[in-house]
């Protein structure tokens, strides 16, 4: 009996060994597969990231090529067209460029009329021009619809005006009566890149007749661009032909990992320049995301 007690608990002993070598093994396994995972993580996201900045130097080097050509802008430039998913190597990039002078720039001189004209036409409160302007001019004396410091220093948290030119689109945020949507609504139509004239072979719908103050004009302007005769700047407000600031925005895979960016390349004379990078989830759209590394959208 007491024998047979002894073997029941050696049995015992070696099942519980057993179970504990099984455990061990499982989870030495495990880790080694989630290391294995890791690492692949790893390595698609430098060849993402990799595939990202090349697809926007890419883009960059055609836009100097194509100033060194003195072609006027237009939506058929070779820039402007849209190739699609292109595959690359490891993985694969999207790449659209837009030039800068279809918008609308909120630090130029003329786009005080124009903002009021812009907003109206997307459907939003043309108030916001008014706290546009509070926001970025020198004085502390409020327009009707506007705001200066005592108002924003009863905020919370409290802000201070910068009194000085719009940094990046997402400083409207900031704006009394904005809020994300009004934002989003209004950031494809505008810009604080620099451009102080408007394409008119470019520009939107909205930014023309914001622009020009007069629909029936804007329409015979996209009549003219749908003919494929090129709009001349003769009889229209201060305009350009040609941009010096293009947006370009790259999408990248490999493997499992997505990149996103938006940068503005500065393009006169010499070699291009990346003035900005605007770092996006891959999941949304290319207007929303954060903003990293100076982005000025």
């Amino acid at each position: 009996m007491c024998r047979r007690r002894e073997r029941g608990f050696a049995l015992l002993g070696a099942v519980m060994a057993l179970s504990a070598l099984s455990l061990v093994a499982m989870g030495l396994a495990t880790a080694a597969a989630v290391d294995r995972r890791r690492t692949a993580d790893a390595m698609e996201g430098l060849q993402a990231d990799a595939l990202v900045r090349s697809a926007v130097a890419t883009a960059s080097v055609l836009l100097a090529e194509q100033a060194h050509l003195g072609e006027p802008d237009t939506l058929r430039a070779p820039w402007a067209h849209r190739f699609g998913r292109q595959a690359v190597g490891p993985g694969w990039v999207e790449v659209t460029v837009e030039d800068e002078t279809r918008r609308l720039d909120l630090n130029a001189p003329g786009s005080a009329a124009a903002l009021p004209r812009l907003l109206r036409r997307l459907g939003l409160d043309p108030a916001l021009a008014d706290a546009l302007a509070d926001w970025t001019d020198a004085d502390d004396e409020p327009r009707p619809h506007g705001a200066e410091r005592a108002w924003y220093r009863r905020q919370n948290p409290p802000l201070e005006p910068p009194n000085a030119p719009l940094a990046s689109i997402s400083e409207l945020a900031l704006l009394r009566g904005a809020d994300p949507a009004m934002i989003e609504r209004l950031r494809p139509f505008v810009s604080v890149a620099g451009e102080a004239r408007i394409n008119p072979n470019t520009a939107s719908p909205e930014v023309l007749e914001a622009w020009l103050g007069d629909p029936q004009r804007a329409q015979d302007i996209l009549a003219q661009r749908a003919a494929n005769v090129l709009v001349p700047c003769d009889d229209l407000p201060p305009c350009t032909l040609h941009a010096q600031h293009y947006l370009v925005r790259a999408l990248a895979g490999a493997g499992r990992t997505r990149r996103r960016v938006e940068a503005l390349v500065w393009v006169v004379g010499g070699e291009p320049r990346t003035t900005a990078w605007r770092s996006l989830r891959p999941e949304t759209s290319s207007r929303g995301g954060t903003e990293s590394e100076n982005g000025t959208r």
